[in-house]
């Protein structure tokens, strides 16, 4: 049930009431189910998770929750239906708003942030696998099942309701971004909360569900976690940088060992590093440097828009993060189901965090000048990156972002390979990068996606 304004909701929900059970009925199911998802393969194990089973249906701690569940009902106001209507556009997808939301206000940067998206989603994704094992071992039927008087106000599925998916989401997302964002500990804690109890005011879940989802995402999350921290990500060191002609040059590079971090997909950071760029002074390199030049000096006003487009620069949510905003405006398109969602999103971050390790370690092997350092009379249209050129970032991140989603959407798989095109370019716009940066780095990036998409074949959820 999905309404516009406040006035449209208070006036529904009069007329519901007023209208009783003939009118005010359950929602039918809007999602397919997931009977196989507990089998589905996770990334860090966790679906070990087992939780004790849920009160028995009959017994008066199941009647209390029925009571609680009634009693909330009657009690929906607008804000309370607001809040519902929020939530149920999906967890993970909500969450990784908020973690979109975190990458800006902290001024995270892309390889640092392709790696909070990645954690956030990889424990989301186990935890939900986890807690689809749980919902068919224990079969619990919903509220609504169990009692005629119970309405829930947003789409149901058939999948067992015990543990709550949105509790295990938003746990195991609040774990894992107070990991990343201690600071915002308070903040995060008050959101999961908000998420659980908007299932109870839906009247999808028991509390005890809430409480099993509850645990059972932080204990997912605390995996997560602990390969974080033994990630080399927080690697620390003075990296001598070489010089002479055609090097770049700066101070204070953004993470230069990131290529040390460990990936998710590649066997190792150097597994796809390109041969060396053309060399500095050469024809071809002549000839690609005279290409940015040539942009710098007679730039289109089409060509600054799609530059400006997908500069995704400091105090923004990251190239990643724009892939992150693409990938969750397409699940709500298909109406993925909260597993599915969570799964498309962890086979997408893994990949780009990898494409971001690939293309720092060939950033920092390499070590090429900025096409301005080559040539001071060439402008940027965008801000000027504080690394090497070869590879582009953009190109890695985004070609491997859009062939995840490919695969996840193949109906999208020629749009979303046009965008991915389309941030590559925007960088030779900017006057950012040279063509065989963003040539190079696409390849890498495709290669890296398909990484994730060979995982996702063989992780034994029934392709649709």
């Amino acid at each position: 049930m999905k309404l516009d304004s406040g006035g449209i909701l208070l006036m529904s929900l009069l007329l519901i009431l007023a209208a009783g059970p003939a009118v005010y009925a359950s929602t039918p199911s809007m999602q397919a189910d997931e009977p196989s998802g507990g089998q589905w393969s996770t990334i860090l194990s966790g679906d070990s998770v087992t939780l004790d089973p849920p009160p028995a249906e009959g017994s008066k701690l199941a009647a209390s929750e029925i009571e609680e569940l009634l009693g909330l009902q009657a009690k929906r106001t607008p804000e309370v239906i607001k809040t519902i209507e929020y939530w149920d556009d999906g967890a993970a997808v909500r969450w990784n708003e908020i973690a979109r939301e975190l990458v800006i206000k902290h001024k995270t940067d892309p390889p640092m942030a392709s790696r909070a998206y990645a954690l956030l989603s990889v424990a989301q994704y186990d935890a939900l696998v986890a807690a689809w094992k749980n919902k068919y071992q224990y079969g619990r039927i919903s509220p609504a099942e169990a009692d005629t008087g119970i309405y829930p106000f947003v789409p149901t599925t058939r999948d067992p309701v015990y543990p709550s998916e949105h509790a295990v989401v938003a746990s195991s997302s609040a774990e894992v971004l107070k990991y990343m964002y201690p600071e915002e500990a308070s903040y995060l804690d008050s959101k999961a909360k908000e998420d659980e109890q908007s299932r109870l005011w839906a009247g999808t879940n028991y509390r005890s569900d809430l409480t099993a989802g509850h645990d059972l995402g932080k204990a997912v999350a605390g995996r997560a976690i602990s390969r974080a921290r033994s990630d080399n990500s927080d690697l620390k060191g003075n990296v001598t940088m070489p010089t002479g002609p055609g090097y770049w040059t700066g101070t204070n590079p953004t993470r230069p060992l990131w290529g040390k971090v460990t990936p998710w997909l590649m066997s190792n950071a150097s597994q796809f590093r390109p041969s060396p760029p053309p060399a500095y002074g050469s024809a071809e390199y002549e000839t690609a440097l005279s290409e940015v030049r040539r942009i710098s000096d007679h730039r289109t006003a089409d060509q600054t828009r799609i530059a400006q487009k997908w500069a995704d620069g400091a105090g923004t949510a990251t190239p990643p993060g724009h892939w992150n905003q693409i990938a969750s405006q397409m699940i709500g398109r298909y109406h993925l189901s909260e597993l599915r969602s969570a799964r498309a999103l962890a086979l997408m971050n893994m990949a780009m965090m990898d494409a971001g390790i690939c293309c720092w370690d060939t950033k920092y092997h390499y070590c090429l000048c900025r096409p301005w350092q080559a040539d001071p009379m060439i402008t940027t249209a965008v801000a000027k990156p504080n690394f090497p050129s070869y590879t582009s970032g953009h190109s890695d991140f985004s070609a491997a972002a859009s062939e995840v989603l490919g695969y996840i959407f193949p109906r999208e798989k020629g749009t979303l390979h046009s965008m991915a095109e389309e941030a590559g370019i925007s960088r030779l716009y900017g006057g950012i990068h040279y063509r065989f940066d963003i040539d190079q780095g696409a390849e890498d990036g495709r290669r890296i996606g398909q990484l994730a998409i060979q995982r996702g074949m063989a992780d034994g959820s029934p392709q649709k």
